[in-house]
C-alpha cells in the first residue's frame, strides 16, 4: 500500500478510485475507536466515515452522533 502522510491524503485517494476503502487502513493519531465499523480511519481531531467510498466523509470527533468507545 503506498503510505499516505495525513488523513486527508488518504481520504483523497479513496475519493479518487486510487485505493480501496478496506479494513487495513493506516490511522494518524488519537485514540483508537472501538466496535465502530463505519469508521475507517481516523487523526486526532476527526474520523472518516460513511458506509461505502460513495458517501465517505471526514468528520471531526466532536460532531460525530453516533457511540464511540476508546480503548
Amino acid at each position: 500500500m503506498v503510505r499516505y502522510a495525513t488523513l486527508d491524503s488518504l481520504y483523497l485517494a479513496i475519493k479518487n478510485g486510487e485505493i480501496d476503502l478496506s479494513a487495513n487502513l493506516p490511522t494518524f493519531g488519537g485514540d483508537e475507536p472501538i466496535d465502530v465499523p463505519e469508521i475507517w480511519s481516523w487523526d486526532p481531531y476527526r474520523f472518516m466515515t460513511g458506509t461505502c467510498a460513495a458517501d465517505l466523509i471526514l468528520i471531526p470527533r466532536d460532531e460525530w452522533e453516533g457511540d464511540v468507545k476508546y480503548d
